[in-house]
């Protein structure tokens, strides 16, 4: 993906390079990511420094601005999505024989920007911050592979991207989603494609019925009879709102200790509004609420809170990112810079993720064992050199760094397995 022809080929397709000047691609998102121990503190005079002492280019901080423009950043979009599709080896092994096509997880992380920059990037408004970016990335657990790794403002909200991106889910696909993504419409929809869902309920889905009787379920006399029989979970066939729409809800009874923090921070959250919590939402806040399409003889209530699980792991993935690459840092700058530090920052992101994936499979197959996300994007930033001679085009530096990680692979970075922790070996019982 980061032969010098290819780049070069890439960049003057979309106008970002008209003719060979002193500045070419690759040495640019190179000076922009690693010119500066802090990537959110780098400044167009790191940026100079760099090219001069590591390339030998004297340019100005003016001349370096006007190389962040609207085609630099179309350049490095298209440079993104060619990343994303492409495989650094030929071969990827499934580690999971499960009878679903693809597994898939999926959440957005979000960020507080300037606010000179809420005419591209709005927030939430209001008391909350003028302007937010908000990027979705969606993974196949399955197959390992990237789905979406998009970029829009902080208004675009997860519904919408669920509405717009629901034709890309297949016959037999598995959808494992957070509550933000999901609607009775979205619900349907994936059901029409023939593929599955296993979603936590939205407290606005009220309307809720026992299929067996008619009658509206009272969670709070659930929540009850879970308590005073000592039950952990419990499953009911439901109907949902004016179509009644039938499925399967599993009811999981959490701990009381649990529960009085959810309230406690739902009622400092009312009481801003000036609003009262009803009796049947409070006693919502003890139980945790799943819906699924998939029979009880596909998957037991038992293993379905169990694979629910995986799709937390998502938020150990934006952590990891987070902490070693820190996107969600930014100083004032115009809007072309920022987004060409934003997807500049997402292909080494997508980048280390694949010999990611190629450190995980290899240490399953051969010890069954998985990597931490956390641990190996730590060793990432110590060897972070090598990362740089691939982005030059350096091919035999792909190999050096597989055998490199997997040297150290089995002493610093294998997940550690604690008891009532949901990993990815999970995903093994679907």
């Amino acid at each position: 993906m980061f032969d010098n022809e290819n780049i070069l080929t890439l960049s003057k397709s979309n106008g970002f390079i008209k003719r060979l000047r002193k500045v070419r691609p690759i040495p640019l998102i190179e000076a922009v990511l690693f010119s500066n121990e802090d990537p959110s503190k780098v400044s167009l005079n790191d940026i100079a420094m760099y090219l001069n002492f590591k390339f030998g280019i004297k340019l100005t901080r003016q001349a370096i601005k006007k190389r962040f423009n609207k085609n630099a950043t179309i350049f490095l979009k298209q440079l993104l999505e060619g990343l994303l599709h492409s495989n650094l080896e030929d071969k990827v092994p499934s580690f999971t024989q499960s009878c679903f096509e693809r597994i898939i997880i999926k959440d957005s992380t979000c960020n507080q920007l300037p606010d000179h920059f809420k005419s591209v990037y709005p927030g939430s408004g209001g008391s909350g911050s003028k302007s937010a970016v908000r990027i979705q990335f969606e993974y196949d657990l399955k197959n390992l592979k990237v789905l979406e790794l998009s970029v829009s403002s902080f208004n675009h909200q997860d519904l919408h991207n669920a509405k717009e991106t629901i034709a890309e889910i297949d016959k037999n696909d598995l959808v494992l989603r957070d509550m933000g993504y999901v609607s009775l419409e979205v619900l349907k929809l994936i059901d029409a494609a023939e593929a599955w869902y296993i979603s936590r309920l939205k407290p606005n889905m009220t309307k809720i019925c026992d299929t067996a009787t008619g009658k509206l379920l009272d969670f709070s006399k659930i929540e009850q009879y879970m308590r005073k029989n000592n039950l952990s979970l419990l499953e009911k066939e439901v109907l949902i709102g004016e179509e009644k729409y039938k499925t399967r809800l599993v009811i999981e009874l959490i701990p009381d200790q649990v529960k009085a923090e959810r309230i406690r921070k739902a009622e400092k959250n009312a009481k801003k509004k000036n609003r009262q919590i009803s009796k049947q939402r409070k006693a919502k806040f003890g139980l945790n609420l799943f819906l699924t399409n998939c029979s009880p003889n596909m998957i037991s209530a038992c293993e379905l809170r169990r694979i629910y699980g995986i799709r937390w792991q998502i938020e150990m993935i934006f952590k990891a990112w987070k902490q070693n690459i820190p996107f969600h840092k930014i100083k004032k700058m115009s809007i072309d810079r920022y987004e060409f530090l934003l997807y500049s920052k997402l292909i080494i992101i997508i980048l280390q993720w694949k010999f990611y994936q190629i450190m995980d499979i290899i240490s399953y197959t051969k010890r069954r064992r998985r990597v931490s996300p956390l641990k190996i994007y730590k060793a990432f930033r110590l060897i972070k050199e090598k990362f740089i001679d691939i982005m030059r085009g350096n091919k035999g530096s792909t190999r050096e760094t597989i055998n490199r990680l997997l040297d150290a692979c089995n002493f610093y970075m294998l997940h550690d397995d604690r008891k009532g922790r949901i990993n990815w070996r999970s995903a093994q019982i679907i």
